[in-house]
């Protein structure tokens, strides 16, 4: 476990290196003191980076959002190895994907995911919740994306960062609201899922939608 901890420190400092310089490993051993994992860390907000280096003399004010950019590239690779590829919304290589992008928010944030008839992937909007505890769905963009996209299927996908993934009363409200619009206009809602640490509920499974 030392070791491992030593290569999640050595790992870390290696990407503040071109800001911290010097004091790259100071500034690595802070972060992963203040949020536990490197896990933790990457998922963090920009708000929460920066909150937890307020106080480091040693932290470039640059490191919050380099962290975050490093994120956004990786993810931006990720959705792009989709596009355009058939995804069975059922599968462990799909539920895998939306607890690496959501599992470890430490705000409650929102994905909704576009999908033709055959369900081919075709793009997803990402919601930051950013100091708000939870986040609604966004009626009137998802309806316009999904005209413009010309998708037929949709799946939303939001965290529960308290840990547990038992739908809330306003989930399922929210979730039957969007499902009564979209499907008006012939498109089909095929799930939404909870995502809580690396534990998911599908809506679909438990007979919700």
């Amino acid at each position: 476990m030392a070791a491992e901890q030593a290569g999640q420190l050595s790992v870390l400092a290696r990407l503040l290196y071109p800001y911290a310089g010097d004091r790259s490993e100071v500034v690595a051993r802070r972060l992963i003191r203040h949020f536990g994992s490197i896990r933790t860390i990457w998922s963090a907000s920009i708000e929460a980076l920066d909150e937890a280096l307020a106080q480091a003399e040693e932290c470039p004010a640059e490191v919050g959002a380099l962290i975050v950019a490093a994120r956004q590239l990786a993810e931006a690779a990720a959705r792009e190895a989709l596009i355009g590829q058939p995804i069975d919304t059922r599968a462990p290589e799909f539920r895998y994907y939306l607890v690496r992008r959501l599992g470890m928010r430490r705000e409650e944030c929102l994905m909704i995911l576009f999908f033709t008839g055959e369900g081919l992937f075709l793009a997803e909007d990402f919601y930051d919740g950013g100091q708000r505890a939870e986040v609604t769905i966004p009626l009137r963009q998802t309806v316009r994306r999904a005209l413009d996209l010309d998708a037929r299927r949709l799946v939303v996908a939001h965290n529960h960062p308290s840990g547990s993934a038992e739908p809330s009363e306003a989930d399922i409200a929210a979730t039957a609201q969007l499902r009564r619009v979209v499907e008006a206009l012939e498109v089909g809602l095929d799930d939404h899922c909870i995502v809580a640490g690396n534990v998911i509920a599908s809506m679909r499974s438990m007979g919700l939608i």
